[in-house]
C-alpha cells in the first residue's frame, strides 16, 4: 500500500506518527518503485512468527505447564504418601497427561516444535 492508503486504513489522522512507527519497521518493510510499502524477507519471516505464535504459542505454554505440574505433583505424593501416590495419584495424573498429549497433538496440532 502507499503512504496514504496506510494511513487511512489504519485509521491514524497524523501523518507524523505514521512516518514516526514507519520508520521503527526499518528493515522490516521497503518502499517498492511505486511508492508502496511491501515486507521485507525479514518482516515476511516476522509476521509468520507473530502468527505462529498468536495460534500456537498459548498451547504451548498450557502444554509445559501441565507437564510441570504431573512432576510436582507425583514427586509431591511419592515424597509424602508412596502407597497413595502408586495406586492412585500416578495412575490418574498420568491418564490425564496421556490424555492431554493426544489432544494437544492431535487435535490442536499444536506441539511442532
Amino acid at each position: 500500500m502507499r503512504f496514504s492508503e496506510l494511513k487511512r486504513e489504519l485509521g491514524i489522522e497524523s501523518s507524523g506518527k505514521l512516518d514516526f512507527h514507519l520508520k521503527k519497521l526499518e528493515g522490516l518493510i521497503t518502499v517498492d518503485e511505486e511508492g508502496r510499502y511491501c515486507l521485507t524477507r525479514e518482516g515476511y519471516a516476522a509476521l509468520q512468527a507473530i502468527e505462529v505464535i498468536r495460534k500456537y504459542g498459548w498451547q504451548k505454554r498450557a502444554y509445559i505447564l501441565n507437564l510441570a505440574a504431573y512432576v510436582v505433583a507425583n514427586a509431591y505424593a511419592a515424597l509424602s504418601n508412596p502407597y497413595l501416590w502408586l495406586w492412585v495419584i500416578l495412575p490418574l495424573t498420568t491418564a490425564w497427561l496421556a490424555f492431554y498429549t493426544y489432544w494437544t497433538v492431535k487435535k490442536r496440532k499444536a506441539l511442532r516444535w
